[in-house]
C-alpha cells in the first residue's frame, strides 16, 4: 500500500521473503537497462518516423532515468531499512526523501514521461514500419495499462508488464536483423520532396 505510512510500509516489507543477492543485482539491473532501451527503440524508428522517435525517445529516456533516480532509491530504503532494527530512524528518513520536492519532481516526470514518451516513441515504431505493427502498439499502450493495472490489483500489473517485456523482445529482434550498411541511412524522405526538387532545379 503505497498510500500507508512509511512505518507500515516497511513492516510489510519486512515479511517478504529475501531473495538470493544475484537475484536482486539482476533485478536492478534490468531495470537499470530501461533508459538505454529507449534509445534503441527511437534508433529502430527514427528512420521511417524521425520527428516521433526524437520526441518520444528523449522524454522516455528522462522519465525512466528521473523513476531510477527517486522509485528506485526509495525501494532501495524500503527493502534494506525493513531489516534494520531501528525501523523508526529508517521510517522518518524515507518520509523526508518522499517529501522533498525534488523526490517528487522526480516522480512527476517519471509517471507523466513514460506515459507521454512511451506513447509517443510506440506510435513511431509503428509509423516508421521498422516493427512489425502489433510491436510498436504493445509498447506504445504499456505503460497505460500498467497505470490502470496500479489500481485494479497485481496481476493486471504483470500483464502489462509482460506486454510490454514482449514488444521490447521484438523491438530487439529487429534490432539485430538490421544490415551494418543500413544502419546509418538518413530518415526517409517523402514521396513529395525529390518532385519537389526538381521543380525548384
Amino acid at each position: 500500500d503505497n498510500d500507508a505510512p512509511a512505518a507500515s510500509q516497511l513492516a510489510e516489507v519486512a515479511t517478504q521473503p529475501m531473495p538470493p543477492t544475484a537475484l536482486r543485482a539482476l533485478v536492478s539491473l534490468l531495470v537499470l537497462l530501461m533508459p538505454a532501451t529507449m534509445i534503441y527503440a527511437a534508433r529502430l524508428a527514427r528512420r521511417g518516423a524521425p520527428r516521433l522517435a526524437a520526441i518520444g525517445g528523449a522524454i522516455s529516456f528522462l522519465a525512466w532515468s528521473a523513476g531510477i533516480a527517486s522509485i528506485g532509491a526509495v525501494e532501495g530504503l524500503y527493502w534494506y531499512g525493513s531489516r534494520m532494527d531501528d525501523r523508526g530512524t529508517v521510517a522518518a528518513v524515507i518520509d523526508a526523501a518522499t517529501g522533498d520536492a525534488t523526490y517528487n519532481t522526480l516522480l512527476a516526470i517519471f509517471v507523466l514521461g513514460h506515459l507521454v514518451g512511451m506513447l509517443t516513441l510506440g506510435i513511431g515504431l509503428w509509423r516508421s514500419r521498422a516493427v512489425p505493427a502489433w510491436v510498436g502498439i504493445l509498447f506504445a499502450i504499456s505503460p497505460i495499462l500498467h497505470g490502470v493495472a496500479m489500481n485494479v490489483g497485481t496481476a493486471a500489473d504483470t500483464v502489462a508488464y509482460a506486454l510490454l517485456g514482449v514488444a521490447m523482445i521484438g523491438c530487439a529482434v529487429c534490432l539485430v536483423r538490421v544490415p551494418d550498411d543500413e544502419w546509418d541511412l538518413p530518415a526517409r524522405r517523402r514521396a513529395a520532396a525529390p518532385e519537389r526538387e526538381r521543380v525548384a532545379a
